[in-house]
């Protein structure tokens, strides 16, 4: 394998972020867009104990997890090359990381799929059908309706944690309009770092930045929707719009 395969889901805003970082460090890779059910039969086969994504496959073996992933690329970039931290950042850069994806991208996931899988399901099969062989979209089309059982028994979601994510959203969005509020253009050291790149990429759903990759793709809905516009204002959502306009804007090809 000469050439590291990155398997993903095309919605995820976890495998945004490893995506991103890739392309920022300018790091060669290889996109594998996985089905549900199929991702947990395929990490299995690498030895993986949990079907997570992103996770990496790479001549030294698997790497799981958006943060591990990052960490291979920054080692794996060119050594006169854009970087994601430096050493007088990285212990800022990893404690505000740590919480991004432990709350900010939990949470932005819950809001999001809480409405959507049991009020719009159709339209998240839609971005799971996108780049899967015809055979792969027949079977996934076939057992939609169990694959969002999982999904909701899995990522506990309903109207009640809808609520409960969307409150945890907005005291994490105080945090980073906190941050923000002493006109720093980034939130640890004087250049974009990961930390930028983990905020803008797993606040993506709350937000949706322009430049987004899949901007006017994923259909939003109604409740969603509503809290998006009213978010649009905060000084956060400005920030992340700004960050991918400035270091994600080039889209890739379809």
């Amino acid at each position: 394998m000469s050439q590291a395969i990155l398997n993903v889901f095309t919605i995820s805003h976890y495998c945004e972020k490893a995506r991103w970082a890739f392309d920022y460090l300018g790091v060669p890779y290889r996109v594998q867009v996985l089905a549900p059910g199929g991702h947990l039969k395929l990490a299995r086969e690498h030895g993986l104990r949990r079907g997570g994504l992103p996770f990496l496959l790479t001549d030294a073996g698997p790497v799981q997890g958006s943060a591990e992933v990052v960490t291979w690329a920054e080692q794996a970039a060119p050594a006169d090359g854009p970087v994601l931290s430096t050493d007088a950042t990285r212990d800022t850069i990893a404690d505000i990381e740590r919480r991004l994806d432990e709350v900010a991208g939990v949470h932005s996931r819950r809001h999001f799929y809480s409405e959507a899988i049991l009020a719009q399901p159709k339209a998240v099969r839609s971005i799971f059908l996108r780049e899967q062989p015809l055979l792969q979209r027949l079977k996934l089309f076939a057992a939609w309706g169990t694959i969002c059982t999982l999904m909701a028994r899995g990522m506990d979601l309903g109207p009640a944690q809808r609520k409960d994510s969307r409150d945890i959203l907005e005291r994490e969005f105080d945090w980073l309009d906190g941050l923000l509020s002493d006109g720093r253009p980034y939130l640890a050291g004087d250049q974009f770092s990961r930390a930028d790149l983990t905020a803008a990429s797993l606040l993506a759903p709350a937000v949706r930045p322009p430049d987004h990759p899949l901007h006017g793709v994923i259909v939003s809905p109604p409740l969603h929707d509503a809290d998006v516009a009213r978010w649009a204002e905060r000084s956060t959502a400005r920030w992340v719009c700004a960050m991918y306009a400035q270091y994600r804007g080039q889209k890739p090809a379809s």
